[in-house]
Formats: structure tokens, C-alpha cells, sequence
């Protein structure tokens, strides 16, 4: 199992490096899915991140939307090495994620894929998404009950700490869970390969 969760996406070189030398000898086509934006104004990050992986020489992009209808999203994704979860609204990305198979999917196929996650996406990769109300944060477009991740780790996560989550906010929050809580802001990201876990950072991180 092969995932980097971020913050902001592929925004430094050295977030550049490790995706690379988890990719290795393998293919480089991206499926780009951008669900949580659905729900929210797209800003110029959205834009920003595709810009980035391009950048970095992920220039292999295919915008792949689970959530859209008659969407032969499974062969698409099948066809790409790097399965890129954008950000947005957390709560209806796990909706979506739910209701239409995707969560499914990305838990069967995980060992052949690369996951690689931006703030939502990667809270989503996590046991719970309830980090993604800390301070305020994303609203509960959908109502969920259940907040249930996917399970891909066993830790959880709080992007965009501290310019849009406090260290307070987080502190807070990790006071009543049992799993350890990271804070990354957009220069920092978490590598998972297999049983390792590592920090990978040009920016600042919080773990508590």
C-alpha cells in the first residue's frame, strides 16, 4: 500500500521526490478526482494543483468523477497508476465516495494503485473525517451521521494547520480520539509505504 496524503497537493519539490520513488519503475497517468470541489467554489488552488502535477512531470491527466452519471469510472481508473483525490467538501466527498462504489473500489485496489490525497481527499483516506470540522471547517452539506473513513491508516489527519486550523483547534480535537491526530500545513505531506510512516516536509507539522 503505497499513499501521500497533503495538504495542498504536489506543491514543493520534495513532495515531488517521494511521489516519484513510489511511482519507480511504473507508469506516471494520473486519475485526477476532483468530487469534494463539487460542493464548494473552485478557487485557483483547484487549478493550482493540476498546474503542479504538470509541473512535477505528472502531465498524464485524466479528470475522473465517480460521482457523475454514466461514468465508466472504473475503467479509467484501472488504466491509471495514481489515484488523485482533491479537495473541497469532505463530508460530501465521503457521500459521494459511499453512494457511488468508489470507497469500494479504492479498498480492492488500493495495492495496485497510488493513492495520493489533497486536504479532503486525504482525510478521507483516514478512520474518521471528523478532523475536517475542527475550527469550523467543512459543513455537513449532506447530514452524515456516520463519518467513518476509509480506514486506509490508522492515524488521522488536520491540513491546512495553522492557516485555517488552529493548533488549538487540533489540540482540542485530539483530546477526544483515540487515534493520533497530524497537522500539516501545504509544504508538508504523510508517506505511507506499506508498515512506514514518514513525514515529509519543507513547511511545518504538529503530531498529537
Amino acid at each position: 500500500m503505497k499513499l501521500l496524503l497533503t495538504s495542498g497537493g504536489i506543491t514543493t519539490q520534495k513532495i515531488a521526490d517521494e511521489l516519484n520513488k513510489l511511482v519507480g519503475q511504473g507508469g506516471k497517468k494520473v486519475a485526477f478526482v476532483p468530487t469534494a470541489a463539487n460542493a464548494e467554489p473552485n478557487g485557483p488552488w483547484f487549478l493550482e494543483q493540476v498546474d503542479n502535477l504538470r509541473k512535477f512531470g505528472f502531465d498524464q491527466i485524466d479528470f475522473v468523477d465517480p460521482s457523475a452519471a454514466e461514468n465508466d469510472w472504473r475503467s479509467r481508473l484501472n488504466k491509471s497508476d495514481i489515484i488523485f483525490v482533491s479537495g473541497g467538501n469532505t463530508f460530501h466527498l465521503l457521500k459521494q465516495t459511499r453512494d457511488s462504489g468508489f470507497g469500494e473500489w479504492l479498498k480492492q485496489n488500493i495495492d495496485r494503485k497510488i493513492y495520493v490525497g489533497s486536504s479532503a481527499g486525504s482525510i478521507l483516506a483516514t478512520p474518521s473525517i471528523a478532523a475536517a470540522s475542527v475550527d469550523h471547517g467543512d459543513r455537513n452539506i449532506p447530514g452524515l451521521k456516520d463519518l467513518t473513513g476509509l480506514n486506509l491508516v490508522d492515524f488521522e489527519l488536520s491540513p491546512h494547520t495553522p492557516t485555517e486550523v488552529s493548533d488549538k483547534g487540533n489540540r482540542e480535537y485530539a483530546a477526544t480520539i483515540a487515534n493520533k491526530l497530524y497537522g500539516i500545513n501545504d509544504q508538508s505531506a504523510i508517506l505511507v509505504s506499506g508498515n512506514k510512516i514518514k513525514v515529509v516536509h519543507d513547511g511545518d507539522f504538529w503530531e498529537y
